[in-house]
């Protein structure tokens, strides 16, 4: 699909975010490939690693996989030891995952090719910014506001 006309009726934005999240996802799907790492795994990865230790129910909904799902995602993760689980501390219920140093090192690698492969794009550092941060309030909006069912 051709990027629209600059000076032609205004786009329509639920198709400017499609397109250019079709064409990222095919960057990131790139540069996974070559990690061999599925794009599940990057999304438990880069949550594990933003965070911390999170609950599997938090990572769920981070990663946005239904729960059974992300078992599979991380029995995988840990299996190639890059994840590891323990029990929560404040609630025994609950299991929490955590990056294992191996996680954090294919995680360090694969994110420094993202930000590689973005600054590509030769976007002005303050158009990322702005854009990041348009992004961030459609998303609160999204949130607060979600459809009805």
């Amino acid at each position: 699909m051709p990027a629209p006309a600059p000076h032609g009726p205004t786009p329509d934005l639920l198709q400017l975010i499609t397109h250019a999240e079709r064409l990222l996802q095919r960057r990131l799907s790139a540069i996974l490939r070559a990690e061999q790492c599925p794009p599940e795994a990057w999304r438990v990865l880069a949550l594990l690693a933003a965070e911390g230790g999170r609950p599997m129910t938090e990572v769920a909904d981070g990663a946005f996989l239904p729960p059974g799902t992300l078992t599979k995602v991380v029995d995988q993760l840990v299996e190639h030891s890059l994840v590891y689980r323990r029990v929560d501390p404040l609630d025994r219920r609950r299991i929490r995952a955590y990056l294992s140093p191996r996680g954090r090192q294919l995680h360090d690698r694969i994110a420094a090719q993202v930000r590689g492969s973005i600054a590509e794009l030769a976007m002005p550092e303050g158009e990322r910014d702005q854009l990041a941060a348009l992004l961030g309030a459609l998303s609160d909006a999204l949130s607060r506001h979600p459809a009805a069912a």
